[in-house]
């Protein structure tokens, strides 16, 4: 549940993204991320052409007046900026490809990482290129860095919106070493190999066939499924023995072209594990998702000799996820190096 402080930084976004919608036409979202580029420049409305005018300028000065960062910390403000972007995105109607991935999710991939990954490293730079509004990168960045690890992070993602708004969502924050860039992630990208790959990957087909016929994932008719190039792409840009923690379709291994998906999987990395997360989460069955687990192949990698195949807990029960964190701490004892 949110907390006083969460709760009154979410209601000054809300009450100055309304102004802002009102005055300058703009939709939520848009109005969103001026009014945190407001606070950020000063706490000063930027006006253009007399918009907005100087009565709604002086409400907006008044209402950020009231926000204090340096009583807040980075995950309080990640949690308001969190509520404003879900209801921007209700307002707004975004596709499903363009929403913002859940906590609850986001969570849960911290635990697998902090099982799996964390204790083998004491800084780790995170790669996420379809970065969206940068909610499952900041939660997985904020978590990290709580646990003392030195984290940077490459975010990438080719709309312009969803990009001003990750980035206002982590400038707001405060958050250090993450750079965004405006790109298609499926092209060639200027990024060092990373530590960790994560990613809540778009799902659907890619249009530049010529584009996508670089790939090994790619379909020799017709467009090739984005999810399979972004999984592809993601462990281009891994290093040797780091792990990619992608949320994908629960039914991924399911479809008749997932022998290409699986057939590349197996000849560069390891499959160490495949989550389905709660039924609870989702509309319906086709919707649902789930964390695929690959680990690079390297010197210090080795394969599972048994594949995390598991069905997560609805979060709110909490015996039943202290149970589910348990197991997959005995799977990778069991399991990994």
């Amino acid at each position: 549940m949110a907390n006083e402080k969460v709760t009154a930084l979410f209601s000054t976004l809300h009450s100055s993204v309304e102004i802002l919608q009102k005055e300058l036409d703009m939709s939520y979202l848009e109005s969103l991320v001026e009014t945190g580029e407001n606070i950020l420049d000063g706490k000063e409305p930027r006006i253009i052409d007399g918009k907005p005018s100087e009565e709604a300028a002086k409400e907006l000065r008044k209402l950020y007046a009231t926000v204090s960062f340096d009583e807040m910390s980075a995950e309080e403000i990640r949690q308001a900026v969190q509520l404003a972007i879900l209801k921007g995105t209700k307002e707004d109607y975004l596709q499903p490809n363009h929403q913002m991935t859940p906590d609850a999710i986001g969570l849960l991939m911290v635990y697998l990482i902090r099982t799996v990954f964390k204790e083998r490293k004491e800084s780790v730079k995170i790669l996420d290129p379809a970065v969206g509004t940068a909610n499952l990168l900041s939660v997985v960045y904020n978590q990290l860095r709580s646990d003392g690890l030195q984290v940077s992070a490459e975010g990438i993602d080719n709309d312009d919106l969803l990009l001003s708004i990750a980035s206002v969502n982590i400038d707001l924050q405060g958050l250090e070493d993450i750079r965004l860039t405006h790109q298609d992630a499926l092209g060639n990208l200027l990024v060092e190999p990373s530590d960790l790959v994560i990613s809540d990957l778009p799902v659907g087909y890619y249009p530049l066939d010529t584009n996508a016929a670089k790939f090994e994932t790619s379909f020799e008719e017709g467009n090739s499924y984005s999810h399979y190039l972004f999984i592809e792409q993601g462990l281009t840009y891994l290093k040797n023995d780091g792990f990619a923690f992608f949320i994908v379709p629960a039914n991924l291994f399911q479809m008749d072209e997932s022998k290409t998906l699986l057939s590349y999987i197996q000849k560069v990395a390891y499959f160490q594990g495949f989550i389905q997360l709660p039924k609870e989460f989702f509309k319906n069955e086709q919707s649902r998702k789930a964390i695929l687990m690959l680990q690079k192949k390297g010197a210090q990698a080795q394969q599972a000799k048994e594949v995390l195949l598991a069905v997560a807990p609805d979060f709110r029960e909490r015996g039943s996820l202290q149970r589910f964190i348990a197991e997959v701490v005995d799977w990778k004892e069991k399991n990994l190096k």
